[in-house]
């Protein structure tokens, strides 16, 4: 379980909590991503008027809904005789499977993984309870990617954030008989897994550093752990994304809705942000995908990112005139600003 918390888990003082405090509630309120990890919600808006989507009919076999239908709290799920109507939870990633008439509500049809309600991040930081110590200010390389602390990838690209009058970078990744390290010169800040190191073995844990030379004194980022999924969850995860697929959804709303539901159901913030920017670098206008970015970016304890899109986000919801998507965005550029003092 240690592992699963985010490796970025903050150093926060309680006069920083009690600043929190009284920014949360009305974060929550008008958040559609609780830390209880229900997901994020379409900007489009139904008939009945719902804007808060808590799943989605993955299969034909409803008598009134369609496959792909977009699901809110209290829509009754009605199969036809002998049919099952499968479900997508956005709550937790689930597919539920139901053969008789249901009302599709959390958290009675969804349940919420404990695991994920007591997680540490940059989103939720009264979660985290260390007291902030002296002389962490001092500058040191940032590791920037993989991001979190599970993934799927064997073979994950590395980023770090440059430091000032660095002479060159040493990567080092490490396991149980596990050693590999790579010194790249100042003006890298990425490195592609090298293809003649022995790529990362399902279920095992590994820690990334990065350490900074400065003229022959050393400074090392925070340790990054990490922790690739077993070959069963990889399997999982594989089903759930090829059923999403198969639906034909619209990409953006694939993206932030369906797939982000089922990766952060395994804390898989890496999978989650790679999938968001690919749609990013399609060309999105979609100031929601922005603002789920932004979050998996304030999860994973990397406000700088999270800020630059987060202010994407609020200009076309701007131009949009997605008033409730503003307010949202608003909401999280306050958190952004505690995370920056």
């Amino acid at each position: 379980m240690q592992f699963l918390l985010n490796h970025r888990k903050k150093k926060i003082s309680k006069f920083q909590v009690a600043a929190l405090v009284s920014i949360l509630p009305s974060i929550l309120f008008l958040s559609d991503i609780s830390s209880a990890g229900s997901r994020t919600e379409s900007v489009a808006v139904v008939n009945s008027g719902c804007r808060n989507f808590i799943g989605r009919v993955s299969s034909s076999g409803d008598l009134y809904l369609p496959s792909g239908s977009r699901l809110c709290q209290g829509d009754r799920i009605n199969p036809a005789k002998g049919a099952t109507v499968k479900v997508l939870c956005y709550l937790n990633g689930n597919f539920v499977y139901l053969k008789h008439s249901t009302v599709f509500k959390e958290p009675d049809t969804c349940t919420v993984p404990q695991e994920i309600t007591e997680l540490c991040t940059g989103l939720n930081p009264s979660n985290c309870y260390n007291p902030k110590g002296a002389g962490e200010e001092k500058e040191a390389p940032t590791l920037i990617s993989p991001y979190g602390s599970s993934m799927l990838s064997t073979r994950p690209l590395i980023s770090w954030s440059a430091v000032s009058n660095a002479t060159n970078y040493t990567v080092i990744v490490k396991g149980y008989e596990f050693y590999w390290e790579a010194t790249v010169d100042q003006k890298t800040t990425t490195l592609a897994y090298p293809k003649e190191q022995i790529e990362l073995q399902l279920g095992n844990t590994y820690k990334i550093t990065v350490i900074a030379n400065l003229r022959g004194s050393l400074i090392s980022s925070e340790p990054l752990v990490i922790s690739i999924l077993p070959e069963k969850d990889q399997k999982e995860i594989a089903y759930k994304v090829k059923q999403i697929n198969e639906l034909n959804l619209p990409p953006d709303e694939a993206a932030f809705l369906d797939l982000d539901a089922v990766f952060m159901s395994k804390s898989l913030l890496n999978e989650s942000i790679e999938t968001l920017k690919t749609r990013v670098a399609a060309g999105s206008q979609n100031p929601t995908l922005y603002r789920v970015l932004a979050d998996r970016y304030l999860e994973a304890w990397l406000p700088n990112e999270a800020l630059r899109n987060y202010q994407v986000a609020n200009e076309l919801a701007k131009r949009t005139r997605n008033s409730d998507e503003l307010a949202r965005v608003q909401q999280r550029l306050k958190l952004v600003e505690w995370h920056n003092r």
